[in-house]
């Protein structure tokens, strides 16, 4: 028996499918490529109706969540969301708005499929431009590809490392690379202990005081 697909990614999740950083995904909403979401609870919007449920946000005031330069910011108040074909809709009450932090933006899978259709990225795989083209990166040669693709892994690795420094913990780092590959939608994911033998390495040499 499988499981029915995802419904829904949370920012980092897409970013690690599409080894891209977090800030990218938002510039593409902003200009208009990819719908952002938040699980809304009740509110009331003009003109006086309720509203709950997925609802999109506007990028530009996701940016203080997914700063590139700086610290981010904890929260940010959205005082306008977008249901269906009603439009943006503003939120008369609770009257302050709604506080969400980073985690509570998504990306709904039928988005992240629409985007990977039109950009040449089917189902996550890593791409590299080539001719102004994006080409999905074969392994070449004879013989049976590995079970998983650890070259991708240690790139994805290293670049969460760049973008996002060393977490505090080898465990939070553990857990990031297996969201990765789930993010990737693969056939075989590799259980925790083998991502953390993968990993022990890298994350002893870059502790050394």
């Amino acid at each position: 028996m499988s499981l029915p697909p995802r419904s829904f990614y949370s920012i980092t999740e897409v970013a690690m499918r599409w080894s891209v950083t977090p800030f990218d995904v938002i510039g593409w909403s902003t200009d208009g490529l990819l719908a952002l979401s938040i699980a809304l609870p009740p509110v009331k919007t003009e003109p006086t109706e309720t509203l709950s449920g997925l609802a999109d946000v506007e990028a530009p005031s996701l940016l203080p969540l997914f700063r590139r330069d700086g610290a981010p910011s904890p929260t940010v108040v959205i005082r306008r969301v977008k249901a269906g074909e009603r439009g943006l809709c503003w939120i008369v009450e609770p009257r302050d708005g709604i506080t969400i932090t980073a985690s509570d933006v998504l990306v709904r899978r039928a988005e992240v499929e629409r985007f990977e259709r039109r950009y040449g990225l089917p189902y996550g795989l890593h791409l590299s431009q080539v001719g102004g083209k994006a080409a999905a990166r074969r392994r070449p040669g004879p013989g049976v590809p590995p079970r998983h693709d650890w070259d991708a892994f240690y790139a994805a690795l290293m670049r969460r490392i760049h973008h996002h420094g060393m977490p505090a913990t080898q465990a939070e780092l553990v857990r990031d690379m297996l969201a990765w590959f789930k993010a990737r939608n693969v056939e075989h994911v590799p259980d925790e202990s083998t991502i953390r033998r993968k990993i022990t390495p890298v994350w002893r040499e870059l502790s050394r005081a």
